[in-house]
């Protein structure tokens, strides 16, 4: 499942990269040089709720995201008054959540003529590019998706409704994790902004109530996930058309297919959790987003308990390739094997049975009883008769002499005091009886 797609097949639209808002002109103004304390480096994207920069902060010395809230005076004053009180609630809302799989906020302006968020900055590509240029392993989709599940389930149990989640709002983290971004839309639900009656989502990933009535809950959070989850899974984008109101009808139109049509080897227990978090009707969704990672961690194991999932798709995501060889030089014969160590000696020792005690004294390997008595004292008498007679001198060479053995009389010491310490350790257990 971790093929890569044909190229131009998953092309998507600007309406499925960015929400869509009516009557709103994205104007591509030059970047200014700084927004607060902020010094701007680049612009990272556009968007209809504002502009994403690329920023440095002097005081900390580090880069970050700075996003800005785009609302025109022309659009009228009630309207640009809604946008700056959406944009006031979204930095509400990010300060109150905390997840490993959400970017982190860590400074807010909210200055009326330039109001602005500061962002951890991540560098690498969103999941929207990832998806287009391969479909992800079966275990890194599904651990992907329950991260992002357990994030919305943190901001539903603040009350904080996301309204855009898709691909291109997951950015990539580094070590195969991937963070939710992009709260610029987040809102409290049943806020008095929907009387507004604007679409606010993105086509494909928002649910028939929000494109009917503008009507965001935690729901449409759990149907925009079933739509990402949908494509994790088949590598196909379950609403596509292309623009806003083609996709539009075909989410009112009918439920999606289910994915294992795209793809039979998805485990049925994963295909069903999608399509319930995709249903038309709210009240068959699930409640909220920890429900979700809940009914999906179930799923998992069913499947692998039934044998749904194979080992190959484990195989697939972790690829250990060896390193080639050298070509300029000959690779170096192996070091040859040490010569075997001798057998060190056997130390005597004591055998305890019923009432007595057994010295074994057997010599060791290779040595005679012989050798292991201490050698006589030299009788005094011819020595010293020795020494009375007078000395001649020959002028004979002398007889050669065998060479001692190394190391036989210390070894020759060692025993013969293990042996008599063994003794008094016999003769003391027998006292103390």
């Amino acid at each position: 499942m971790g093929t890569a797609d044909p190229a131009g097949t998953r092309s998507r639209t600007k309406s499925r990269l960015r929400g869509v808002v009516p009557g709103v002109k994205l104007e591509a103004t030059p970047p200014p040089h700084t927004i607060g304390r902020y010094e701007i480096v680049s612009v990272i994207g556009r968007g209809a709720m504002g502009v994403v920069y690329k920023a440095r902060d002097p005081l900390l010395d580090r880069t970050v995201a700075l996003k800005t809230i785009n609302a025109p005076a022309t659009l009228g004053e009630r309207v640009r008054r809604a946008y700056l009180e959406r944009f006031e609630r979204e930095a509400k809302a990010a300060a109150r959540i905390s997840h490993p799989a959400i970017v982190t906020i860590f400074d807010v302006g909210l200055d009326v003529d330039q109001p602005f968020l500061v962002m951890e900055y991540l560098p690498g590509e969103t999941l929207a590019d990832r998806l287009d240029r391969e479909r992800m392993a079966l275990p890194q989709a599904y651990e992907s998706a329950r991260e992002l599940a357990s994030a919305l389930g943190s901001a539903h149990r603040e009350r904080i409704v996301h309204r855009d989640v898709k691909p291109a709002n997951v950015l990539y983290a580094g070590d195969q994790r991937w963070k939710l971004a992009d709260f610029g839309i987040a809102r409290m639900p049943d806020s008095d902004l929907t009387v507004l009656g604007t679409f606010m989502g993105t086509p494909g990933y928002s649910p028939p109530e929000a494109i009917r009535d503008g009507r965001y809950t935690v729901q449409a959070d759990v149907f925009a996930w079933g739509a990402l989850f949908y494509e994790l899974l088949s590598g196909v984008i379950p609403y596509e058309g292309p623009d806003t109101e083609t996709t539009n009808k075909k989410v009112l139109a009918a439920e999606p297919v289910s994915p294992r049509v795209h793809d039979p080897r998805i485990p049925e227990p994963l295909a069903e959790v999608c399509l319930r978090a995709l249903a038309h009707d709210p009240a068959r969704r699930y409640p909220e987003g920890s429900a979700v990672a809940q009914a999906l961690l179930d799923a998992w194991h069913r499947a692998l308990r039934s044998g749904a999932i194979p080992v190959s798709a484990f195989a697939a995501s972790v690829v250990l390739t060896p390193p080639p060889p050298s070509r300029s030089a000959p690779p170096a014969p192996a070091p040859a094997a040490p010569p075997p160590k001798p057998a060190p000696p056997k130390p005597a020792r004591t055998e305890k049975a019923g009432d007595e005690t057994l010295i074994d004294l057997s010599p060791p390997a290779g040595m005679t009883i012989e050798e292991m008595a201490p050698t006589p004292a030299p009788d005094p008498a011819p020595v010293a008769a020795a020494r009375e007679a007078p000395q001649i001198v020959r002028a004979t060479p002398p007889a050669a002499t065998a060479a001692p053995r190394a190391g036989a009389t210390p070894l020759r010491w060692i025993l013969v005091v293990a042996a008599a310490l063994a003794v008094l350790a016999a003769i003391w257990l027998a006292l103390r009886r």
